[in-house]
């Protein structure tokens, strides 16, 4: 006997299958070229070393030693979102900042490291940092005058690059573990 089937017919419903095979194989191909691209970064790329990461460890551990020293400070400060008023604010804001420029100025008096690339790494750190202090005291006169739009308004610091540079000084220390001398988290 043979088949009077239509050809038509046969191709409509050999297509829902087909399709499922294709979607299937295109989810297979993408996870392979997913995974593929992951393994050609781990392998033949590999992993990049964080910006501004110093080899001269000893002047991170000095710089350590001498952001350490302000660390009884910082405790004994109330917190400035604790304040009652944006006067308050303002003073406890500059008791931290007063530390807070002593504390830069031991790490500006410490020999800068061998290289002059890590130095320069330094300088952009240290560089940063009085931008933060300038941020602060501007904030904190800002809590002390009603008709200043920032009046009673959450701090904020400038951006570099994108990044707020609290951010940035922040990723420095921890990138060469100086957590004492990450930003004080009184504000």
């Amino acid at each position: 006997m043979t088949d009077t089937a239509d050809p038509d017919q046969q191709t409509a419903a050999a297509s829902p299958s087909a399709l499922r095979r294709l979607g299937v194989a295109a989810v297979v191909v993408s996870f392979v070229g997913i995974w593929g691209y992951v393994m050609y970064l781990t392998i033949f790329e590999g992993r990049t070393e964080p910006r501004d990461r110093l080899e001269d460890t000893e002047w991170a551990e000095t710089a350590d030693v001498a952001c350490a020293r302000s660390t009884p400070e910082f405790e004994s400060i109330p917190l400035a979102i604790e304040a009652d008023t944006p006067a308050e604010r303002a003073e406890l804001l500059d008791t931290g900042t007063d530390e807070l420029e002593e504390m830069v100025g031991r790490l500006d008096d410490l020999a800068p490291p061998d290289t002059a690339e890590e130095a320069a790494a330094v300088d952009r750190w240290l560089a940063d940092y009085r931008t933060y202090l300038v941020d602060r005291r501007e904030y904190a006169a800002a809590q002390r005058d009603p008709d200043d739009p920032r009046y009673d308004e959450p701090f904020s610091v400038t951006d570099r690059g994108g990044n707020q540079i609290d951010v940035l000084i922040d990723d420095f220390a921890h990138v060469n573990r100086m957590e004492n001398c990450e930003t004080p988290g009184d504000v």
